[in-house]
């Protein structure tokens, strides 16, 4: 299986939730970011007790007012969970929800 490239940011709070603020990891080519979605709960999570802060239960969307960005562009302008992650993509998840 050939793998790609990619670089996931989390900021907004959802940092605390995975092993750093960013990381530079290999998907397998032709991934979804469904996929992605399910290879940082696998791989980047560390924090399972607030892991609903950023996925719902079965981890097929983010949680309430966590945005994701491809590139910069929010995924809801390209093809949302469908959308196919490229080579040398960036992939954020910005957490909007803050305490108080």
């Amino acid at each position: 299986m050939t793998e790609i490239p990619v670089t996931i940011d989390f900021s907004g709070g959802s940092e605390f939730l995975v092993k750093s603020k960013e990381q530079k990891v290999k998907i397998p080519a032709e991934s979804t970011l469904l996929q992605v979605l399910k290879f940082v709960k696998d791989n980047l999570v560390v924090d399972f007790d607030r892991i609903n802060m950023l996925f719902n239960d079965d981890v097929t969307e983010v949680a309430h007012g966590v945005i994701i960005l491809i590139n910069d562009t929010d995924f809801a302008l390209l093809s949302e969970y469908d959308t196919i992650i490229e080579a040398g993509d960036r992939i954020t998840f910005v957490s909007t929800l803050h305490g108080g």
